[in-house]
């Protein structure tokens, strides 16, 4: 099981999203959950440093036990609202950020939470279980004009 810890500012947006996934709903909230995910052997710094620059972003991360950590050390995930605002704040962090990361790891995030890559960090719409009930994230209806 993965431990999740949380950091910055309350998301808030996940508890009624998934319990709407269980009644086999997609519920909005969905449409505009943007989720930028940062590898830790991405990073150029150390973690403990890179949580303390983005404190107020809200997110989440893991450091991954065995067998995991053969694929992934662990990850960072933010949460944004739009797709822009993800874009801004991937702006803002670029210079702590790695430019590649492993194939091995690329693959695991593409088979298991089936992203798209900027860099050596990953993004997707919504939470990676809701592809299997409604399909692929890339295929949903828009809540504003922005692509994906």
């Amino acid at each position: 099981m993965i431990e999740w810890k949380g950091f910055g500012k309350r998301w808030g947006k996940c508890e009624e999203c998934w319990l709407a996934y269980e009644r086999r709903i997609q519920h909005e909230n969905s449409l505009n959950c943007y989720k930028l995910g940062i590898p830790i052997d991405a990073l150029k710094i150390p973690l403990d440093q890179f949580l303390n620059i983005v404190k107020d972003v809200p997110g989440k991360y893991a450091i991954f036990g065995f067998p995991l950590n053969l694929l992934s050390k662990g990850v960072i995930i933010f949460y944004f609202d739009t797709k822009e605002e993800m874009e801004n704040f991937i702006e803002n962090i670029m210079n702590y950020i790695k430019s590649e990361i492993s194939f091995r790891e690329k693959k695991f995030y593409d088979i298991f939470v089936n992203t798209e890559w900027i860099g050596s960090m990953n993004w997707r719409r919504g939470c990676p279980e809701y592809d299997k009930k409604f399909g692929d994230w890339r295929g949903w209806r828009n809540h504003s004009n922005e692509d994906y």
